[in-house]
């Protein structure tokens, strides 16, 4: 099997979650190099890495990287690694896989779920995007039904937990916890969350736009239509940031043009990679946010006929996935795995 030279950029829970994943998947890593805005060592699991600061060149030798994330495009450093090969061509060909916000709607960036759109790979200029958390989990839910049924609505709330923001978020719960432990009031640190996490959903994720949407909100709406390849899909989102450590859950109702029940969706996810049904009621059995974190599946539970949308042509249902795996930094290793499994590296 080839190798590869191999870079992960960012170590917060993402990189963190990467550099597992790629010694659990043992990944063909010729060499493999971390990279942050600064200099230091980290510590992941009792072993010792070398931090480097990145910069222009630190990229020169890399054959893939792994960006844990980043919102502007101007300050990608993936992106300037990748416009340094067209003037030294001869640096080895670059494959940068981003699991920001930077490019996931440049129309000429591939955004990609292997599961969901693997061909969109094919057409890539060194740079591919991995898609917002929330919206992985989902649209891994929903294409194998748009197979069958076509979709034609989709109205989504989801219930996100904390580690979706930041390590400091997740101690920000843990301390507010343990305050309302000991029978004291939450103390809000106002940089993280405008009020207490703890006891407290709150329908606030990213900033509010003027039409009264937050960012998250349409992150969800636009990466879905793309990655779906259907702009004339409708679409509409709540985001909620709810008092769990990890694993985001959702609750999905959809509108299909063709007929499609409930035992006919649930046979569909029995028979599809990567997810996972749960859905015993009378057994109390249905997807967990507990239950799902550390695993790499997608889990459906509650599926439901929507009975107020005539024809059969109504679902409900619930998913959950560990966010900081399949809706980040596994599902970026798992782009260059199927790239790999394409002849495109």
């Amino acid at each position: 099997m080839k190798e590869y030279n191999v870079a992960i950029v960012g170590i917060g829970g993402v990189g963190t979650e990467m550099l597992r994943i790629l010694k659990q998947r043992n990944f063909p890593c010729k060499s493999l190099q971390i990279f942050a805005r600064s200099t230091r060592d980290e510590v992941v699991d009792g072993v010792t890495y070398n931090v480097k600061g990145v910069t222009e060149d630190g990229l020169d030798s890399i054959d893939i990287a792994f960006f844990a994330g980043g919102e502007k495009a101007e300050d990608h450093y993936g992106w300037k690694a990748l416009e340094r090969r067209k003037t030294l061509t001869e640096l080895p060909k670059l494959t940068v896989i981003d699991n920001g916000n930077a490019f996931r709607m440049y129309p000429n960036v591939p955004l990609v779920v292997p599961e969901v759109n693997p061909e969109a790979l094919k057409n890539n200029n060194g740079l591919i995007a991995s898609p917002n958390c929330s919206t992985i989990q989902m649209v891994a839910a929903l294409k194998p039904l748009h197979d069958v049924a076509k979709i034609k609505r989709v109205v989504v709330s989801t219930y996100q937990a904390v580690s979706g923001k930041s390590a400091d978020a997740r101690a920000e719960l843990l301390k507010q916890t343990n305050d309302v432990a000991a029978g004291n009031a939450p103390v809000v640190d106002t940089n993280i969350f405008p009020y207490p996490i703890y006891g407290n959903c709150l329908p606030h994720i990213d900033s509010f736009l003027d039409d009264g949407y937050t960012k998250e909100e349409l992150k969800v709406i636009q990466e879905t239509r793309k990655i779906m390849s259907d702009d004339t899909m409708l679409i509409t989102c709540t985001a909620v940031r709810v008092p769990v450590d990890n694993c985001h859950a959702e609750s999905v109702n959809v509108e299909f043009y063709n007929p499609l029940s409930a035992k006919q969706a649930h046979d569909i996810w029995e028979n599809t990679p990567g997810i996972i049904v749960q859905d015993a009621v009378k057994n109390n059995i249905y997807p967990l946010q507990s239950e799902a974190s550390g695993r790499d599946e997608v889990f459906v539970g509650r599926i439901r006929d929507d009975y107020s949308i005539p024809n059969g042509t109504g679902l409900n249902f619930w998913v959950v996935s560990d966010n900081l795996r399949k809706g980040a930094a596994l599902n970026t290793i798992q782009i260059a795995e199927k790239m790999m499994e394409m002849g495109l590296l």
